[in-house]
C-alpha cells in the first residue's frame, strides 16, 4: 500500500463505539485514501475498536482467517498500568491477543475522545451533566485526527510492529468542557460527578445492559485519571500539524449527538 495506489485502501471498521461511529464514518467518506467496507473479508485493512461490547456481535473476526491484512487496533492509554479486572485492563488484554494473532499490527493508544464527551450530553439530566467522567478531564482527542493518523500508517508501511499512544493538545476539566457546552444548551450546564458504581446503576435503570453500563462508567473513570492524562506529540509529528482543539469541535459533536437522539 502507497500514496500512489489509484484505489482507495478498503478498511473494515469492527467493534466502534457507539459514540464514535458517526464520526468515523463521516471522516472515511471524507478521506481521499479509505473507503469503508461491511465485510473483513473485502478489506485490504482491519481498524478493530479494543473497547468494544461482546453482547453486540461478539469478538472480532480472527487475524487467522485473514492472513496478510494489516490490523489497526485503538485501545486505552496506560492500560498496563490499570487495575486488575477493570475494564481498562480487560481492553489491555485483548489488544495483547489481536496483536499476538497477526504479523503487520499498530496500535494507537487513544485518549478519551471528544466526540465522546459530546456523546455524554444526550444524557443531561436536570440541566446538569451527570457522568463519571473526572473533573481534571483528559487529552481529548478528535476521531477526524485519529482517522488521520490510521491513514498515515497505512500508507507509510513504516509504523507496523508499533504501540503509539495519541492525544489532543491539552488536557480540558469537565467544568471547562461544561462551560464550553453552555453555548449548546444556551445557559449554563452544571457538572456533577458521578462514581464508577452510581453511573453504572443509573444506566441500568434506563436500559442499558448492565455489563455494558460497568464497562463505559470504568472506562470514563479509567480515562479521565491521572495516568492518562500524559500529552504525546505522536499526532502532531505524523500529521505537521497540531492535532484539533476539544473547543475546535465539541459544540459541533454535541449538537450532532443531539439531534441524534432527538
Amino acid at each position: 500500500m502507497n500514496a500512489e495506489n489509484a484505489e482507495k485502501i478498503r478498511i473494515h471498521c469492527f467493534g466502534l463505539r457507539t459514540a464514535l461511529r458517526g464520526a468515523v464514518a463521516d471522516a472515511i467518506r471524507r478521506s481521499p485514501i479509505l473507503d469503508a467496507v461491511e465485510s473483513p473479508a473485502e478489506a485490504d485493512a482491519i481498524l478493530v475498536d479494543g473497547c468494544f461490547h461482546e453482547a453486540e456481535g461478539g469478538g472480532p473476526p480472527s487475524p487467522a482467517q485473514f492472513p496478510g491484512i494489516p490490523w489497526i487496533v485503538l485501545s486505552v492509554p496506560a492500560g498496563d498500568r490499570a487495575p486488575g479486572g477493570s475494564f481498562a485492563a480487560e481492553v489491555a488484554g485483548r489488544e495483547a491477543a489481536l496483536i499476538g494473532e497477526t504479523e503487520r499490527w499498530c496500535v494507537l493508544r487513544c485518549a478519551a475522545f471528544g466526540e465522546e464527551l459530546a456523546w455524554s450530553t444526550r444524557y443531561e439530566t436536570a440541566g446538569a451533566l451527570y457522568t463519571a467522567w473526572q473533573p481534571e478531564g483528559a487529552p481529548w482527542v478528535a476521531v477526524a485526527d485519529v482517522v488521520s493518523l490510521v491513514e498515515r500508517v497505512l500508507v507509510s508501511n513504516d509504523r507496523w510492529g508499533s504501540a503509539f499512544d495519541v492525544t489532543g493538545p491539552a488536557v480540558v476539566s469537565l467544568p471547562s468542557a461544561c462551560e464550553m457546552l453552555e453555548e449548546v444548551h444556551g445557559r449554563p450546564v452544571p457538572y456533577v460527578q458521578l462514581d464508577e458504581g452510581t453511573l453504572a446503576e443509573a444506566m441500568e435503570q434506563v436500559g442499558f445492559d448492565p455489563r455494558y453500563a460497568a464497562e463505559r462508567a470504568g472506562y470514563m473513570v479509567w480515562t479521565t485519571s491521572e495516568p492518562c492524562r500524559a500529552l504525546s506529540p505522536v499526532l502532531e509529528h505524523a500529521l505537521g500539524r497540531p492535532p484539533a482543539a476539544l473547543a475546535d469541535y465539541l459544540v459541533t459533536a454535541a449538537r450532532s449527538s443531539i439531534a441524534v437522539s432527538g
